[in-house]
């Protein structure tokens, strides 16, 4: 599984047609749905950071919602086997592909979950998408409960997730490999420098699995976290 680097960016997609106003658009990107008949029930497209046009699966109807956001040089479809955990702990799930703005494609995602009623809300990301719910977590208002970063690095693109956790008021917690050194790093850095008190850093020891690799070792913690502050 690659990586992220700070410094990387990532292109912008084309822009969606109605800003802020989601679609159930027959066009569907993400290959892992594609033959899928159902698929069309659970894709919606709105328009997120740099004129991206933000592509959604959506499944579950837990009052509860929580935000999938990936790692580089990937789509919605890299928590295609994890996505099914949530609807079975009773939570609504939102997989989207990000662009350019990564930051401001999870504050969308966070839009369109409110905008269908769900209340608390939770936000996930793997590598590049920890550096994305970390900086939307600072601009999201009014505040998720939660945000989670599995290998998020300090910033990535326009997502400066080290400068967010210095002022926001957000539940946090951090995972990393010990063996994923830079990214074990940089979680011990945000970890260091979040200002909410209400904060978990978690260094796997002998672990070298990145991002979503991550799931399998982590994904008890983490349903832990959301129940807790999702009460």
């Amino acid at each position: 599984m690659s990586g992220c680097s700070s410094s990387a960016s990532h292109p912008a997609a084309a822009p969606s047609s109605a800003p802020g106003t989601p679609s159930t658009s027959p066009s569907i990107d993400a290959t892992c749905l594609q033959g899928d008949p159902d698929a069309a029930k659970h894709v919606t497209h709105f328009e997120g950071g740099n004129g991206h046009n933000v592509e959604a699966y959506t499944i579950g109807t837990g009052p509860i919602g929580v935000v999938l956001a990936h790692q580089v040089d990937a789509t919605l479809c890299q928590w295609s086997s994890i996505w099914t955990d949530f609807p079975a702990n009773d939570y609504t799930v939102m997989a989207i592909t990000m662009g350019g703005g990564i930051d401001t494609d999870v504050a969308k995602a966070v839009e369109q979950l409110r905008a269908r009623g769900h209340q608390k809300i939770v936000l996930i990301g793997a590598s590049m998408g920890g550096s994305a719910v970390l900086a939307a977590a600072g601009e999201v208002t009014p505040a998720v409960q939660g945000v989670v970063s599995l290998s998020g690095p300090t910033a990535y693109g326009p997502a400066d997730a080290v400068s967010a956790v210095k002022t926001f008021q957000v539940p946090v917690a951090f995972f990393a490999g010990d063996e994923d050194s830079r990214f074990a790093t940089d979680a011990q850095r945000m970890y260091d420098a979040t200002a909410e008190k209400d904060k978990t850093l978690h260094i796997l020891k002998n672990d070298r699995d990145h991002g979503v690799d991550l799931w399998p070792q982590v994904k008890n913690e983490v349903f832990a976290f959301i129940a807790k502050h999702v009460q």
